[in-house]
């Protein structure tokens, strides 16, 4: 062979190996054009998606305010029935002092009623369960001079025992 041939040879070697070359540079750029453009499509998908999270955790953000405000709410309430029931207790015992008092009161006036017969002033101051008195007569709301006697200074509604002695 000759030269000539041997250079057309080399010479078209040459130009394949460099339209090979273009031919790789021009696919790797157009492979490098859509992944910019595949990032672009999920840079704003990613963009919508951002404001829909974002309303998502200040839904998030505001239910938590609102469980906590609710919780708050719920221990003060707490707070609130127990310092109640505290002072439920209180009263209750003050009232049940106040009654045991006034019942020793009913009993002193009983003793110290000549007209009142000690038998008939037994049986007249049974009590409850509650310490409040089961038979007698007289109303703890209701105190006039209607339920006292005119003839007898001190006396009171209870009824006297008339069975002969």
């Amino acid at each position: 062979m000759d030269t000539t041939t041997t250079v057309i040879w080399i010479v078209v070697a040459i130009v394949v190996v460099l339209a090979l070359i273009a031919l790789a540079v021009a696919a790797s750029r157009k492979r490098k054009q859509a992944r910019l453009h595949e990032a672009q499509d999920i840079r704003a998908k990613a963009q919508e998606q951002a404001s829909i999270v974002g309303q998502r955790e200040a839904i998030a953000d505001q239910t938590a305010a609102e469980a906590r405000r609710a919780q708050a709410d719920a221990e003060a309430k707490a707070a609130e029935a127990s310092r109640l029931q505290h002072e439920a207790a209180t009263h209750q015992r003050t009232a049940s002092t106040s009654r045991e008092d006034l019942d020793k009161e009913w009993k002193r006036a009983d003793k110290l009623d000549p007209t009142t017969k000690s038998t008939n002033a037994d049986a007249n101051t049974n009590t409850n369960t509650t310490g409040t008195r089961s038979n007698d007569t007289r109303s703890n709301d209701v105190r006039s001079n209607e339920t006292r006697s005119n003839d007898t200074p001190g006396a009171h509604s209870k009824p006297t025992d008339t069975t002969p002695t």
